[in-house]
């Protein structure tokens, strides 16, 4: 198998995530679009990481992979302290059921979407590294 794949997996199933989620997340568009522009951006990251990945296979660029998925989570759970929870006139109590829980229910997004994306990222950080790790 080769070095790196399952890491460039992980980055798609993160990409196909972010997808669904600016396909889906109306409360993201009208509320916090920057944070929608952030998300494409991250999309866009996971691509080019993707072709990186899978072109060079480096012990470095798997590691910089593991790294951004670590990143990224840590992004995500920010969102919770971010303006956007304030947007929608929540706490960032109430923002946090929103984003991660998964039985909130409204009709502007998909609430599995958030939490998916999370466990994804959480696993590209820690695959990159032990991908890295391999000989």
């Amino acid at each position: 198998m080769k070095k790196g794949l399952t890491t460039s997996v992980l980055l798609a199933l993160s990409a196909l995530l972010g997808l669904a989620i600016l396909g889906t997340d109306n409360n993201l568009w009208t509320s916090e679009p920057s944070h929608a522009y952030g998300l494409i951006l991250f999309v866009v990251i996971d691509i080019v990481g993707i072709g990186l990945i899978m072109w060079k296979g480096s012990r470095n660029l798997l590691m910089l992979g593991g790294a951004w998925g670590f990143v990224f989570a840590l992004i995500m759970v920010s969102d919770i302290w971010s303006g956007a929870a304030s947007a929608l006139g929540w706490t960032p109590a109430q923002f946090a059921t929103y984003l991660f829980g998964l039985g909130y229910y409204d009709s502007q997004h998909i609430a599995f979407l958030f939490p998916a994306l999370f466990a994804v990222n959480l696993l590209v950080g820690i695959v990159g590294f032990l991908e890295s790790r391999r000989k």
